[in-house]
C-alpha cells in the first residue's frame, strides 16, 4: 500500500460516533418532513447532518436503512411486555404505547413513509407490524393461561382488531384515541360471548 492510499477503519465507536448518529437521525427526520420518503436522498441527509456521504453509507447503505435507524427506538418499546396480571390493563398499556409512538416525529415519519406506497418499504412495514402486534399476542396468550379468556376465543383476531383500533382511529376521528376510547375498544373486544 502506498502512502497516498487511504484506509478507513469502518464504523467508529465513541462520543463522536454517537454525535454523528444523533445528527443523522435528526437530519433524516427533518428531511422526511421536508421532502417525504420518496424524495429522500442520502446526499440530502448528509448535507442536513453536515457529514460526508461516506459516513452515512458506512452505517446505513440505503434510505430504508436510515428510516429503520430512526424508528428502531419506537419498535424496541414493543419488545417489553406490560404484565399487570389483567388482560384489559396489559392491552391498554400496549395500545397507549402505539398511540404515543404515533404522536412522536419518528412515528409520524414511519406512517408517512409506509403510506407513500413505495415497494422498497415492504420488509420494514411487515417487520414493524409484526413487532407492534407481538405484545398483543403475548398478552392474550397470558390471559388464556390465567383463564381470563377461553381457549375458544380468537385471540389473534382480538389482537388484530385492538391494533387496528388504535392505528386507524385518527383517520376516522379528529385526533388520536383518548384513554377512554381505548377502554371502549377493549370492553367491546373482550366482552364475554
Amino acid at each position: 500500500m502506498t502512502e497516498s492510499t487511504r484506509r478507513t477503519r469502518g464504523v467508529q465507536r465513541g462520543p463522536r460516533s454517537a454525535q454523528v448518529v444523533q445528527s443523522v437521525r435528526a437530519a433524516v427526520l427533518a428531511e422526511l418532513a421536508r421532502v417525504g420518503f420518496v424524495s429522500l436522498t442520502i446526499e440530502g441527509v448528509a448535507r442536513a447532518a453536515q457529514v460526508n456521504r461516506t459516513t452515512i453509507y458506512r452505517r446505513w447503505p440505503s434510505k430504508t436503512a436510515l428510516l429503520e435507524a430512526v424508528v428502531e427506538p419506537l419498535l424496541e418499546r414493543y419488545d417489553i411486555d406490560p404484565d399487570t396480571g389483567s388482560v384489559h390493563a396489559d392491552l391498554t398499556a400496549v395500545m397507549r404505547t402505539i398511540r404515543d409512538n404515533y404522536a412522536l416525529p419518528e412515528g409520524r415519519a414511519l406512517i408517512a413513509a409506509i403510506t407513500s406506497g413505495t415497494g422498497e418499504l415492504r420488509e420494514l412495514t411487515e417487520a414493524a407490524t409484526a413487532r407492534t402486534l407481538a405484545p398483543f399476542g403475548r398478552a392474550l396468550d397470558r390471559a388464556v393461561s390465567r383463564g381470563e379468556l377461553g381457549a375458544g376465543d380468537d385471540v389473534r383476531i382480538i389482537a388484530y382488531l385492538a391494533f387496528q383500533g388504535v392505528v386507524m382511529w385518527e383517520q376516522a376521528h379528529d385526533g388520536p384515541p383518548s384513554d377512554e376510547d381505548l377502554d371502549r375498544i377493549l370492553r367491546t373486544l373482550l366482552r364475554p360471548s
